[in-house]
């Protein structure tokens, strides 16, 4: 039975002290996860031969990853395939199988730029777009194994996005690192040994191309996944997988679980003397060798209570995740009210939540990015 303080059919969100109206755009019915990159696995012989004709015809050759492999390109090195050899003798007999990689969201934009919102709708129109191109048929996609795929959102906070990067400090208790110094506002992080989290500037990226009306504080928060059996507990086994809706809510959810694992440092407002040291260099790193790995989380949680909720980076941005959750729900004729209350979010088969848009007052507290 729901508590006294919560409504029956409340949506739980996690670390919100307080229930919170959302308000977001209820005329769309608009999912806007961006399916960036996507690769998927094919050992048919027949589509094999098939993809090799096209590859053969209408894509550049160019270098492989290593002489196992015969690798062709084409939009840069937004679509490729890999063709791993099948060798016997010393002699080329044919081809093992073939690894395809596409790029949903650059296609959509004509391969200029991945910046802006990419509806579900039009992910689905544009991956249609993509096999018809290089001649896969809907009866085939169950064919096609998905053995990785990359994953995201933009968002703009009303943060600098300098200093929210520049905060962005532990995914867990593993650090995020620059891996390329003239990108410091790129961020990366091994979460696991198949799963890879990263976080941007996604507006600096094209901010020499303001034609593509990219806001230069737009933040991009991105979880690409390496491995069949992990990507698998999204529900995604083959391509034939990302065609059902269901699978984008997993998704969704995922990268909010991936959120809550984030350490984000604000080096200001730092107004109390546990603030003031919590920034400090070698503060997380003693804190890290400690053998109790709960300790991490006992001290993000008390970090994250000591700052005031609008000084507190990860907070303000877990709210923007939250409201493109929202746009999840079937609210074009809506009837109930979308309550958000502390504790786990759960999407997977939560039913219709709706709000009462009648409802919608000045005491709404709106977290929509506008």
């Amino acid at each position: 039975m729901p508590s006294n303080n919560e409504k029956k059919g409340a949506i739980r969100f996690p670390d919100c002290s307080k229930y919170v109206m959302v308000a977001t755009d209820y005329n769309t019915k608009i999912v806007k996860i961006m399916l960036d990159n996507l690769k998927f696995s094919i050992t048919d012989q027949e589509i094999i031969g098939r993809l090799l004709c096209f590859a053969e015809s209408e894509m550049l050759s160019r270098k492989p990853q290593n002489n196992n492999y015969v690798c062709y390109s084409k939009f840069g090195a937004l679509m490729r395939f890999d063709f791993r050899k099948s060798i016997e003798n010393g002699y080329l007999i044919g081809f093992r199988h073939l690894e395809v990689s596409i790029s949903p969201h650059y296609h959509f934009n004509g391969y200029l730029h991945n910046g802006n919102d990419f509806s579900l709708k039009n992910c689905l129109k544009t991956l249609r777009d993509i096999f018809g191109l290089i001649k896969l048929r809907k009866e085939e996609f169950d064919l096609l194994k998905v053995v990785n795929i990359e994953y995201g959102l933009n968002l703009v906070p009303n943060i600098e996005i300098q200093n929210l990067i520049g905060g962005i400090s532990f995914h867990k208790r593993t650090p995020f690192i620059v891996p390329n110094a003239a990108k410091p506002y790129f961020k990366i992080t091994d979460a696991t040994k198949y799963k890879q989290i990263k976080v941007y500037a996604k507006g600096l990226q094209f901010m020499e191309h303001p034609e593509y009306g990219i806001d230069l504080n737009t933040f991009r928060f991105e979880v690409k996944s390496k491995q069949s059996k992990c990507i698998a507990k999204s529900g995604i086994n083959t391509v034939k997988d990302l065609f059902r809706e269901e699978v984008y809510n997993g998704l969704i959810q995922s990268l909010l679980d991936e959120w809550d694992n984030i350490l984000v440092l604000n080096d200001c407002f730092q107004n109390t003397q546990y603030l003031k040291a919590a920034i400090q260099k070698g503060f997380w790193e003693k804190i890290i060798s400690d053998r109790h790995r709960i300790k991490f989380i006992r001290e993000r949680e008390k970090y994250y209570r000591e700052l005031t909720r609008i000084n507190n980076f990860h907070h303000q941005i877990k709210l923007l995740i939250i409201d493109k959750v929202t746009s999840f729900q079937n609210v074009t004729d809506s009837t109930q009210e979308l309550i958000m209350n502390k504790g786990k979010i759960s999407i997977r088969g939560e039913p219709s939540l709706l709000i009462n848009l009648e409802s919608v007052t000045n005491q709404m507290i709106f977290i929509k990015n506008r």
